[in-house]
């Protein structure tokens, strides 16, 4: 669907306001596109400069000369790979028990139906009205020492993927979707003796894939950029990601290396967003026409 059809239709377009109006909505969207990716742009050309380059005034964007070792120099002596091995520990297995938890939570609700199910969907909603760092201090006693297991994982990655893998807003999602699903699949499939999770591996997932493309692709980019939580359960340097451990080993460097790691960290889920932008926008729409 084009910009012109989505706003007015074709005949509107092509009269005089309607060309108007679409040169406005796109120099709108030309100068929002530039306000958006003016962050990336300025971090990535500051990471080519030298520190003293940075700090002129004015709008100085492109480097009199690109100092492409800086970004070598910041690869090497930071060991980012390290930082991005633990990052991606962190992120994946994150990633993978939110969707996994929040799908069989979704499927319960959408289609199981257990007792007090309309008082869950309730305390969901309501947990999304509280903010993360109102329940920081609860959460770090608890993975201090966990109830009646009586362990810590502090310095552990199920520190990390446990809290992780509760994600109210996924579940509400995936059981609206799960309700579009035709309920005459599973009727036949309850005819052919399939158990429920049989039903849910074979039957929900597959037909859910466009939309927990999407949800994994959200929950990555947050994940990646999650601070707090990693500083506080992973003390061990060589266990944190990279938004833990590059923040504590570039307060010693030069602005202009600090711009580099800086932008070598924004890599991953920048590329994730652009890589998968096709498969997402393809998600959306069959989300939104299925049933």
């Amino acid at each position: 669907m084009s910009l012109s059809s989505s706003v007015m239709s074709k005949v509107e377009s092509r009269s005089r306001r309607g060309r108007v109006i679409r040169g406005i909505i796109t120099v709108g969207l030309i100068l929002l596109s530039i306000v958006m990716l003016f962050p990336f742009v300025f971090t990535f050309t500051a990471g080519l400069k030298t520190s003293a380059e940075i700090y002129k005034p004015g709008l100085n964007i492109l480097p009199a000369t690109a100092h492409w070792e800086n970004y070598q120099q910041v690869w090497t002596r930071l060991n980012m790979l390290r930082m991005f091995i633990n990052s991606f520990m962190v992120t994946l297995g994150g990633v993978f028990f939110q969707l996994l938890f929040s799908s069989l939570a979704a499927f319960s609700l959408s289609r199981l139906k257990p007792v007090g199910h309309t008082i869950i969907m309730t305390l969901l909603l309501v947990t999304l009205a509280i903010p993360g760092i109102a329940y920081i201090i609860p959460l770090y006693t608890t993975l201090v020492r966990l109830p009646v297991l009586n362990i810590s994982l502090l310095n552990s990655y199920w520190g990390l993927w446990l809290p992780y893998s509760a994600n109210a807003f996924n579940i509400l999602i995936l059981k609206n979707f799960f309700d579009q699903i035709p309920r005459d699949i599973y009727d036949a499939a309850a005819v052919d003796g399939a158990s429920p999770l049989r039903t849910f591996f074979t039957i929900t997932l597959p037909l859910s894939r466009s939309i927990l493309l999407i949800l994994g692709v959200l929950s990555f980019i947050a994940l990646w950029k999650d601070y707090l939580l990693p500083l506080l359960v992973l003390r061990d340097a060589d266990l944190q990601p990279v938004t833990v451990r590059l923040f504590t080993l570039v307060r010693d460097f030069p602005r202009n290396l600090q711009m580099a790691a800086a932008f070598i960290a924004m890599l991953p889920p920048l590329l994730a967003a652009v890589s998968l932008q096709r498969f997402i926008k393809g998600g959306l729409t069959m989300g939104g026409t299925k049933g």
